[in-house]
């Protein structure tokens, strides 16, 4: 097999991916930490996740326009910028209005950088787009991880959880500064019109839907599910998301070295079943122990879902990477504005333990219509 050029722009999106990562898993685990604050609900919590979903679906909705009228590379840093102003507003903001909107605008850079990362490598590196893909989520896990780390060693300097995420800021200021003129890999003109897509292409959409619903539900409300089913202190339970990190770390760097030797189809449906283990492994969990276990498991299951998923809706239309990713950020944001907001108001009319059988759910859904996808596949080879 052909092997991957990982060259300087390649590095550039792996680390801004990274530092998108950081940025779109910190409002699920503030949130505990703004609720002590604010005191406010868990479908209170459950808004500031789908805000930030809610700022990204309007990025997917008009990323094609915007990387049309000023290119890519315009896009790509101004994204870098409206997130880094989110960030900021975010940590000043003394109200939940406030809090919310500001991780809004964090929603809307957000989503723009998403696009334009995805786009950008799987036209960079065209047939080989599902392996730099998965290595560019190796490096959005290893920031998850970080993001944790982060927050516990701020809290425990008592910087507080503003600290772990002005600091991250540095990375957007040192790529721009050292990497401002170097060329961004754009799409033909042909690669970001508007046009009808084949139907097996929304059947994968909607199941790269799922998919992300199924994550959301354990980045949102992961934390806080873990500790309840323990009985720790936020603090605690927040450190408890490490296992759950760390396995998705690990899913994806075999998952990255799997994507050599087989198709991501058969690697996104292998990726299911796993997270099906680790839910049950975390739902039946009463100690420490067995509950970082089941959340280290899911995150092997999970951490595949999105680079796998998304791989093979870019494949149905190679063509056409830069539309297929704005689509695929719109109906991915929709499901991280839906899961984690249902999730909290489940919980809020009965226990947030039957709330979270939302995510099995989910699983199951999208491994029908990956049954539909092959499907269609195998038809079409015919």
């Amino acid at each position: 097999m052909e092997q991957l050029d990982r060259d300087r722009l390649t590095w550039v999106g792996y680390l801004l991916l990274a530092w998108f990562a950081y940025l779109q898993a910190a409002p699920g685990l503030v949130v505990p930490y703004l609720r002590s604050e604010l005191g406010f609900s868990y479908s209170v919590g459950g808004l500031h996740v789908a805000a930030f979903a809610a700022g990204s679906t309007l990025a997917g909705l008009s990323s094609v326009r915007l990387e049309r009228s000023w290119g890519r590379g315009s896009v790509l840093w101004g994204a870098c910028a409206v997130l880094a102003a989110g960030v900021l507003l975010l940590i000043v903001a003394p109200t939940v209005v406030g809090t919310i909107g500001s991780i809004l605008v964090m929603g809307l850079g957000a989503g723009l950088l998403l696009t334009s990362i995805q786009s950008m490598l799987a036209d960079h590196h065209g047939d080989l787009r599902g392996i730099a893909l998965a290595e560019a989520n190796v490096a959005a896990s290893i920031s998850y991880l970080v993001l944790a780390g982060a927050l516990a060693l701020s809290l425990a300097l008592d910087a507080g959880w503003r600290t772990a995420l002005g600091l991250s800021l540095v990375v957007p200021a040192v790529l721009w500064w050292t990497n401002r003129s170097l060329p961004v890999t754009g799409a033909l003109p042909t690669h970001v019109d508007h046009g009808r897509m084949p139907p097996v292409f929304w059947v994968a959409a909607a199941m790269l839907m799922c998919a992300v619903a199924a994550e959301w539900c354990v980045t949102a409300w992961g934390a806080t599910f873990a500790g309840e089913q323990v009985d720790v202190s936020p603090e605690t339970a927040t450190s408890l998301m490490a296992g759950y990190f760390s396995g998705v770390i690990v899913g994806r760097l075999v998952g990255s070295r799997l994507a050599r030797r087989h198709e991501p189809a058969r690697i996104f449906g292998l990726a299911l079943g796993v997270a099906l283990v680790g839910f049950a492994a975390l739902w039946t969990s009463t100690a420490v122990l067995p509950a970082v276990a089941g959340l280290a498991i899911l995150g092997v299951g999970i951490g595949n879902l999105f680079p796998m998923g998304l791989a093979v809706v870019v494949s149905l239309v190679p063509e056409r990477a830069g539309a297929a990713s704005a689509r695929a950020v719109t109906f991915t944001s929709v499901a991280v504005l839906l899961a984690p907001l249902t999730v909290g108001t489940v919980a809020d009319l009965a226990s947030l333990r039957a709330a979270f059988c939302i995510l099995p759910l989910m699983v199951v859904l999208a491994a029908g219509a990956l049954a539909l996808v092959r499907r269609a596949q195998g038809a079409a080879s015919v």
